[in-house]
């Protein structure tokens, strides 16, 4: 409750507490969404090579500036080693 008193005998940090505090949820969110849903983020030790997952068709980049490329690659064979 005192943080509230404060808050409300300083109106003008609330603006910065908001911000300051959602900066902090997104700073905690971010990597735990790139934990849940990138296949090259690998926290399992059972497989030393996660990036073998990926199929050749398959983006993992954050910005893809090349689609077609992609594409191209979908019909293409695997290579067994």
């Amino acid at each position: 409750m005192a943080f509230v008193t404060f808050v409300r005998a300083n109106p003008a940090l609330a603006p910065l507490f908001l911000f300051c505090g959602a900066g902090c949820v997104a700073a905690v969110s971010y990597p735990l969404y790139l934990l849940r849903t990138h296949p090259e983020i690998e926290l399992d030790r059972k497989n030393p090579f996660p990036w073998n997952r990926v199929q050749q068709h398959q983006n993992i980049k954050f910005i893809n500036a090349t689609p077609e490329f992609y594409k191209a690659r979908k019909d293409l064979k695997t290579n067994s080693f």
